[in-house]
């Protein structure tokens, strides 16, 4: 009647320090900071051709991406995203996360805080 499957366990991930991390992002316009960037989660699609189609996951703000610790896995994750995209002009780009960092300032010239 009712179907369960338990998700299968996996070692927790150490989370990278947004500071140091790397993002994998792509440019959209109309997005609330300009950039989507992928947050680690995936749907893969079968087409009729037999070919799977990969529609990365997306979040809004750096603090929700997925964080890689270094320049090269980020690049791996965009080249295997983009390989698998329908886009033909490779959106996915690797960016270090304090490229997208704001200083936030108040009204009286303060430095507030720094976020992403």
């Amino acid at each position: 009647m009712f179907s369960f499957r338990m998700p299968r366990w996996q070692p927790a991930r150490r989370r990278v320090p947004l500071s140091l991390a790397h993002l994998v992002a792509r440019a959209v316009p109309g997005a609330p900071c300009g950039w989507v960037f992928f947050d680690g989660s995936e749907t893969r699609i079968d087409t009729q051709e037999g070919e799977t189609v990969i529609v990365p996951g997306g979040a809004f703000f750096p603090r929700e991406a997925h964080r890689f610790a270094n320049e090269g896995e980020a690049q791996a994750e965009a080249a295997r995203l983009n390989d698998a995209s329908l886009c033909l002009d490779r959106p996915w780009r690797v960016r270090p996360a304090s490229a997208f960092t704001v200083e936030r300032v108040s009204p009286s010239g303060k430095m507030l805080a720094r976020h992403g």
